[in-house]
C-alpha cells in the first residue's frame, strides 16, 4: 500500500531517525525526513518537487547509506552529460567512495561502489543478464518467472559488452533513478517503465521526479513487491520561490510619434521594468498581461520596432543594477544561442573581476589535465569564440557544441564565472547550476512541423531553474515580451499555470519486447501478456475501458427510455424499417447507380406507405433516433472490445511479422521459439532489429566488406539532418556496393513501416527519415585521414561549410557509429564471426581522432 506523506513530520519521529538527519549541515525539510526515513526502513521513495526544493538529498543519503553497508548503488540518468556531470558532482563530494560511470560513450569503474548510467544502459542490461527463476511467491517479472535473476545465468558477450562488474543479487541495494518524470516522454518513456518492471524485487528505488500529475498512480505502478511500500513524499511549495515577470523596452524615437503627454508617461512607467505575470502563490496576473499588450500595441502601431541586441542588452543592464545574475536565457535554436550571446556588450562582470584574465587559463588546465590531444581543442575557431565569451562572463550550451565544450561551459558555471548562459531547453535537464534568473527570449518553440507553445510541464521545468535552495531567497523568472508576439491571455496562462503532463503510460509492445522475452526462456503467448499486464500500460486500458462502460451505461438507460414510445406506434416495425431504408436511398448523392425508373418506383412506395400509415413520417423519425442510438451503443462496444484486446492485438501483430521474416517459429499453438536470425536481433538496441538483422544474414555477416567501408555504410544510422536543400534522398555514393547495400536498407525500413501499419502496431520506432544518406560519402573520406590538418580542413570544408553541420553533430554521428559497431563486435565474438569481430575492432581507431571522440573532462 502506498504511503502518501503529506502531513507534518511527526516530532516523535525526530528522534528515533535523528542520527541519519544529523548526517546534513542544515534542517531537512519534511518531504526529505520522510524520504530517508523509507531509505532506511527498506523501502522505495518516491520524491516529487520542483526543481532547487534539494530532491538530491535523498540520493545523497542513500549512497551513503547502502555504501556503509558494503553494497552498491546504481544512478541513472536520462542524458549522458548529467551523468557525467553527476559522475563528476558526487566523486568530488565523497573521495573515499569508488564511483564508475557507463554512457555508451563513456565506460569507467566497472567494479565501483556506486554506477551513473544512462536510463537505456541500465534497461538494456537488465534485458541481457536476467534469467528464468520459477517461484510463486511474489507477483513480480522475477517471481511470476518472467525474468530470470542474473545470478543464475548471463550471456557471456554481455558481459563483454556492458561489463558491469554487479551480482545485482547478492550486492546491488538500491537504484536511483534521477528525472524519473521522464517516464512521461513520447519516445523514451518505455525505458523507466521498463526498467521499474524488471529490477528484483530485493532492490530499493530511490525515485526523484519534477512535480508529477497523479503521482499516488506512479506509485502503485512501482509497488510492485508486496514486501516493499513506496513512501511518496512531495512539496507543493517551492523553497526558493519564483515570480514570473514580462519586460518591455522601447526606444526614444518612439516619444517623436506618440505626443499625447498621458500617452508618453504610461510608455515610461512600463518600460525598462519587470511587470508580474505570475505570483509566487501561482496566481496569473491578467493586469501584467494587459499592461504589457498596451505597449506591445503602440510599438506596433507606431511602427517602432527595436532589434534584438537592444531588448537583451537592456535587460541584461537591468538585471545587473537589480542583482539578479547570473541568468539563463532559453533561446529555442542553436543558431540563436550563438547569435545573442555575441549580441550582449553590456558589461556583467565586476568592477575588479578577474575572470577576464584568469579564464583562459583555467579552461586550458582543465585541458590539459584531462586530455592528451588538448592542443587540437585549443586551437579550435569553436573554443577560441568560447573563451572570447567567457571573458565577457558569458556562456553558451547547445548539444550542437561538441561534449567537451559543454562541460568546459559547465564547469566554469560551477566556479560562478558565468553570469548569463544562452542555452537550448535541454540545458533544463537537471544540469546542476546557481541560476538566480531565467530569461525566456520566446514561449514557443519548433517541433519539428511549426511553432507550439510551450506545454506547461516544459516551461515549469525550465523556469524552475532558477533560485538554488540554502544560496537564494527568491528565484526571477523573466520574459523578454519586446521580442515574441503576446500569446492570448487563456493561452499564456494555460503556459504560466497549466497542469503537470498527465500520468499516461508511454510503454511501447515492440520487437524487443518479444524478442527480449523469449531470451529469457518465455516463450508462451501468456508470458508476453502477463509482462506488460504489469506496466501502467494496462492499467490506463482497464480505466480507458471502465469508462467507456460507465457511457455506455447511460446510453442504454436512454435507448430503454426511447424504447418504451414503440408499443404506442400505428406504424409495424418491419414497415417502418422498409420506409427509413427507401428514404436513404432517395438522400444518397446522384449518379451512384439509381436509374430515373427506379427513383420514381421509390417514391411511389414511399407514398403509398405514408397513404397507409398517416402517422409514418413522425413515427420513423422517432425510430431513427432510436436507430442512431443503437449505432452509437455498438460504437462504444467496439472501442471497448478495442482496448479489452490491444495488448494480444499488438502481440498478434508483431508475432506475424516475427514468424513471416524468420525470427521466430511458432513450435506448438501459441508456443515461439527463437531462430538463429531470431537470437541474433534480440542482443540489438542501437537500430531497427529486425532491419539490421536481415541485411547481416543476407549478406553473409558483411565478410565482403572492409573495414572503411562498414564505417560508411553504418553512418546510414546517424540521426543528423542536414538543411532540407541538400538532403540526400537516395545513396550517391560511387561505391556501388554500398549504393546498393544502403538502397536496401531503405527498402526494408520501408516495408517494416508498412507492415506495422497494416497490423496497427505501435512499436515506438520512428520511421520519419530513418536512414540518412548525407555522410556516406563523408565518412568514407573521414577514415582516411590520419593527421590532425587533415582532420582539421576535413570537418571546416566538408562537415561545417557544405553540410552545414555543426562539429558537434559529427562527433554525436560518429559516437552513434562507434557504438553501433561495438554492439555489432559483441555478437560477433558471442557468435564466433572472427573475421568481422576483428574488422569490427578497428572501428574506433579509424573515425575517434582529432577532437571526434567519447573524451570528458568529467572522468
Amino acid at each position: 500500500m502506498v504511503v502518501i506523506c503529506d502531513k507534518p513530520y511527526p516530532q516523535e519521529q525526530d528522534e528515533t531517525y535523528k542520527e541519519h538527519f544529523q548526517k546534513f549541515p542544515y534542517p531537512l525539510s519534511d518531504f526529505q525526513k520522510y524520504s530517508i526515513q523509507a531509505i532506511v526502513d527498506g523501502n522505495h521513495t518516491l520524491v516529487s518537487a520542483a526543481t532547487g526544493n534539494g530532491k538530491t538529498v535523498s540520493a545523497d543519503f542513500a549512497i551513503q547509506h547502502f555504501v556503509a553497508q558494503g553494497k552498491k548503488v546504481i544512478y541513472t540518468c536520462p542524458i549522458k552529460s548529467l551523468s557525467n556531470q553527476k559522475f563528476y558532482d558526487f566523486s568530488q563530494k565523497y573521495p573515499d567512495i569508488q564511483f564508475g560511470i557507463f554512457t555508451g560513450d563513456v565506460k569507467f569503474n566497472p567494479t565501483a561502489d556506486v554506477i551513473f548510467a544512462t536510463a537505456e544502459i541500465l534497461m538494456n542490461y537488465l534485458f541481457t543478464l536476467n534469467q528464468h527463476k520459477e517461484s510463486s511467491e511474489e507477483q513480480t517479472p522475477y517471481s511470476s518467472g518472467l525474468l530470470r535473476r542474473p545470478s543464475e545465468y548471463a550471456l557471456p558477450h554481455a558481459k563483454k559488452q556492458l561489463q558491469f562488474q554487479i551480482d545485482i543479487e547478492q550486492e546491488l541495494a538500491c537504484v536511483v533513478m534521477d528525472e524519473c518524470h521522464f517516464i512521461l516522454d513520447e519516445d523514451r518513456g518505455h525505458v523507466w517503465e521498463n526498467t521499474i518492471l524488471m529490477l528484483p524485487p530485493h532492490v530499493q528505488m530511490v525515485l526523484l521526479s519534477a512535480t508529477l500529475d497523479q503521482p499516488e498512480k506512479f506509485a502503485h505502478f512501482c509497488e510492485r513487491s508486496q514486501t516493499k511500500q513506496v513512501v511518496w513524499s512531495s512539496t507543493l511549495t517551492r523553497i526558493v520561490p519564483l515570480t514570473h515577470y514580462g519586460f518591455m523596452t522601447t526606444v526614444e524615437s518612439i516619444f517623436k510619434k506618440v505626443r499625447d503627454k498621458d500617452t508618453q508617461a504610461m510608455i515610461r512607467n512600463s518600460t525598462n521594468k519587470f511587470i508580474p505575470l505570475k505570483t509566487e502563490k501561482g496566481t496569473f496576473q491578467e493586469s501584467g498581461y494587459m499592461e504589457i499588450k498596451k505597449i506591445q500595441n503602440l510599438l506596433e502601431t507606431n511602427q517602432v520596432y527595436l532589434k534584438r541586441a537592444h531588448v537583451l542588452n537592456t535587460l541584461a543592464k537591468t538585471l545587473v543594477e537589480k542583482e539578479m545574475l547570473p541568468a539563463l536565457v532559453f533561446t529555442f535554436s542553436r543558431k540563436n544561442v550563438e547569435m545573442c550571446a555575441k549580441e550582449i556588450t553590456t558589461n556583467l562582470l565586476e568592477f575588479d573581476s578577474k575572470i577576464p584574465y584568469t579564464i583562459q587559463r583555467e579552461a586550458e588546465q582543465l585541458l590539459r589535465r584531462k586530455l592528451s590531444n588538448y592542443q587540437e581543442y585549443m586551437e579550435m575557431p569553436e573554443y577560441i569564440q568560447l573563451i572570447q565569451l567567457l571573458e565577457k562572463g558569458i556562456g553558451i550550451h547547445h548539444s550542437g557544441m561538441i561534449p567537451i565544450l559543454r562541460e568546459i561551459v559547465e564547469l566554469m558555471i560551477s566556479k560562478r564565472y558565468v553570469k548569463m548562459l544562452f542555452a537550448t531547453d535541454s540545458f533544463s535537464i537537471g544540469l546542476n547550476c546557481e541560476i538566480k534568473t531565467v530569461v525566456f527570449t520566446t514561449v514557443q518553440k519548433f517541433d519539428g512541423k511549426m511553432e507550439q507553445y510551450l506545454m506547461p510541464h516544459a516551461y515549469t521545468q525550465m523556469a524552475g531553474r532558477a533560485g538554488r535552495r540554502n544560496i537564494d531567497t527568491i528565484g526571477h523568472v523573466v520574459h523578454c515580451n519586446n521580442l515574441f508576439p503576446l500569446p492570448s491571455p487563456t493561452e499564456y496562462k494555460q503556459i504560466l499555470c497549466g497542469k503537470p503532463q498527465p500520468m499516461e503510460s508511454k510503454f511501447h509492445i515492440s520487437y524487443a519486447t518479444v524478442l527480449n522475452l523469449l531470451r529469457n526462456g518465455h516463450n508462451h503467448f501468456t508470458d508476453f501478456c502477463q509482462f506488460v499486464n504489469q506496466s501502467m500500460m494496462k492499467g490506463d486500458l482497464q480505466q480507458g475501458a471502465t469508462m467507456l462502460r460507465s457511457t455506455l451505461q447511460i446510453m442504454e438507460q436512454e435507448l430503454e427510455r426511447k424504447k418504451t414510445v414503440l408499443s404506442c406506434f400505428q406504424t409495424p416495425m418491419d414497415v417502418l424499417n422498409q420506409y427509413m431504408d427507401l428514404k436513404n436511398i432517395l438522400t444518397r448523392p446522384t449518379g451512384l447507380g439509381i436509374t430515373n425508373k427506379k427513383y420514381k418506383e421509390i417514391e411511389r412506395n414511399l407514398q403509398n406507405i405514408k397513404d397507409t400509415y398517416h402517422k409514418c413520417d413522425s413515427e420513423a423519425l422517432i425510430f431513427q433516433g432510436i436507430r442512431n442510438k443503437e449505432e452509437e451503443i455498438a460504437q462504444i462496444e467496439r472501442q471497448i472490445h478495442h482496448l479489452e484486446t490491444s495488448i494480444s492485438r499488438q502481440f498478434r501483430g508483431i508475432l506475424s511479422i516475427l514468424i513471416h521474416q524468420g525470427f521466430v517459429c511458432e513450435h506448438e499453438t501459441d508456443i515461439y521459439e527463437f531462430t538463429a536470425k531470431g537470437h541474433f536481433a534480440s542482443q540489438l538496441a542501437e537500430i531497427h532489429p529486425l532491419v539490421f538483422t536481415e541485411m547481416v544474414f543476407e549478406h553473409e555477416y558483411f565478410e565482403s566488406l572492409t573495414t572503411e567501408q562498414i564505417v560508411a555504410y553504418l553512418s546510414c544510422f546517424s540521426d543528423v539532418r542536414v538543411r532540407e536543400d541538400i538532403i540526400k534522398y537516395n545513396p550517391t555514393t560511387e561505391d556501388t556496393t554500398l549504393s546498393k547495400l544502403a538502397t536496401q536498407l531503405k527498402q526494408k525500413m520501408k516495408y517494416y513501416e508498412d507492415e506495422e501499419l497494416f497490423y496497427e502496431l505501435s512499436t515506438g520506432i520512428n520511421y520519419v527519415s530513418p536512414i540518412n544518406y548525407d555522410l556516406l560519402d563523408e565518412m568514407s573520406l573521414w577514415v582516411e585521414y590520419k593527421d590532425e590538418i587533415s582532420c582539421k580542413q576535413f570537418i571546416q570544408e566538408k562537415i561545417i561549410q557544405e553540410k552545414g553541420l555543426s562539429v558537434g553533430d559529427f562527433v554525436k554521428a560518429i559516437l552513434k557509429i562507434s557504438a553501433i559497431a561495438k554492439e555489432w563486435m559483441s555478437i560477433c565474438e558471442f557468435e564466433g564471426y572472427m573475421s568481422l569481430m576483428n574488422k569490427l575492432q578497428h572501428v574506433d581507431e579509424l573515425i575517434l581522432k582529432y577532437v571526434c571522440t567519447s573524451q570528458s573532462l568529467y572522468v
